[in-house]
């Protein structure tokens, strides 16, 4: 982390020295936000913390990239050899990118069979195979020696790559998936012929049963290229089916091609995410530090009338603006640890702290009410310094008309926030009554009683 600290403030540097410093948040919005702290300070800290975020979020994504690059497992290995799989799981498929003598690029899907077993083995499958076929073949029927649905005349023995073929030495009795078309009068003898394949290996077995009373789209053409690489693939394949290891060919038909592997774009991927990510840190800091300043206005809004309430009070007890102002911030300060920062408040210690060093009332007043940019503000600082010129005969009831009215522009603004409130409840509310209908409604249609 101290490497990542120590990056993060030799690029604000130099970003410092080309004048860039406020990459995150403003001179002016920083004095707003951070009053009576080292604005400067708080500059820095939110510029180096935005640049050391940026540089973590892309250094984890580079190296996320990196394990994937190196992790990732290749299928194509030596002299252009693919894996088989295990005898019993089915065909492997690879996606491979072909690469022609003359120039010409394309990805071809490679699938090879599954790795062949010994005759030994394929025996122990056959038997396998057998026995799953008698328990399939019955369908809804209890028993072979009483038949009266039809029968399931299976195609394949699923998990196994065995294949069947159906002959019958009585025509007409079952259609081709094994369908009953015939039904005899008394109990009638048919023998079945279940041919299993496995590879260039079969077994023909007789399926006895007693009958009691009571269809591919055309793939399409393929161009002459695609066919003879599928065709060098299936020779390829079948050379030595027991082998683990299968070698795809490098020519067909008298062009030769190089075979490798597709590019892995997911690290890209997460990469260019990653820098995207990096990249939002920004505008998210400042979306963050604009919902900052509004809500130092809303409170600094809220708490102006008690500000001119309490100014009215200590003026009439008789005590100076610098008095009540001063009197003011004491009590703000003993207050402030159980009623957290207040800007308003923190904005008039500033200006106390600037009568304290023998600046003038009237300009501490002005300075006040453009450092808070905010009107009502404006206003008060107004009545304070033009009392500093006049006298103080007319102050008292000008403070007064604006206490009622900051009393009900808080008003109107607690009336606003709760019509905001109330939309924003609308759609959870809508949701609510679509539930509740559906509950009353589903189960009059479905003929559920309660």
């Amino acid at each position: 982390m101290k490497l990542l600290s120590k990056l993060s403030q030799k690029i604000y540097d130099r970003l410092e020295q080309k004048g860039r410093i406020d990459i995150v948040i403003s001179k002016e919005t920083a004095e707003r936000l951070f009053v009576n702290e080292d604005a400067d300070k708080q500059i820095r800290n939110k510029g180096r913390a935005l640049i050391e975020t940026m540089i973590l979020i892309v250094f984890a994504t580079t190296v996320i990239c990196v394990i994937l690059l190196l992790a990732g497992k290749r299928v194509l290995g030596e002299d252009n050899t693919v894996l088989r799989a295990p005898a019993g799981e089915g065909d492997k498929s690879y996606d491979l990118e072909l690469s022609v003598a003359n120039g010409e690029r394309g990805n071809v899907m490679v699938t090879v069979t599954e790795q062949e077993v010994s005759a030994e083995q394929t025996v122990s499958i056959f038997d396998a195979a057998e026995e799953v076929l008698f328990r399939e073949i019955k369908g809804e029927n209890a028993s072979l020696d009483q038949i009266r649905d039809s029968l399931n005349l299976i195609d394949k023995i699923e998990g196994m790559k065995v294949t069947v073929t159906w002959e019958a030495d009585k025509e007409g009795f079952f259609s081709k998936n094994g369908r009953l078309r015939i039904i005899p009068t008394e109990a009638y003898s048919v023998t079945l012929y279940a041919t299993l394949h496995y590879f260039d290996r079969i077994r023909r077995i007789p399926v006895f049963v007693t009958i009691v009373p009571p269809g591919e789209t055309d793939p399409g053409k393929e161009d002459e290229r695609t066919k003879r690489i599928e065709e060098a693939i299936r020779t390829a394949d079948g050379k030595n089916p027991e082998d683990e290891k299968v070698t795809l060919p490098e020519e067909a038909g008298g062009e030769e091609f190089e075979w490798s592997e597709p590019a892995d774009k997911r690290p890209l991927w997460l990469l260019f995410l990653g820098f995207a990510a990096a990249a939002m840190v920004i505008p998210r800091t400042r979306s963050s530090l604009k919902n900052e300043e509004k809500k130092r206005r809303e409170q600094m809004e809220r708490d102006y009338p008690e500000i001119i309430s309490k100014l009215i009070l200590l003026l009439t007890a008789g005590m100076t603006c610098s008095g009540a102002w001063k009197r003011i911030c004491n009590d703000y300060l003993m207050a402030k640890q159980r009623i957290g920062k207040r800007y308003a408040y923190e904005e008039m210690l500033c200006s106390l702290r600037e009568l304290e060093f023998g600046k003038s009332e009237a300009s501490v007043y002005e300075s006040f009410g453009n450092r808070t940019g905010i009107l009502c503000y404006k206003r008060l600082s107004a009545l304070l310094s033009r009392n500093l010129r006049r006298g103080s005969r007319e102050i008292l009831s000008l403070l007064d008309f604006e206490a009622r009215e900051a009393y009900e522009a808080r008003f109107e603004a607690v009336r606003k926030k709760g019509e905001e409130t109330s939309t924003k409840l609308l759609l959870p509310m809508m949701g609510m009554l679509v539930i509740v209908i559906a509950i009353i409604v589903v189960p009059a249609f479905m003929g559920i009683g309660f």
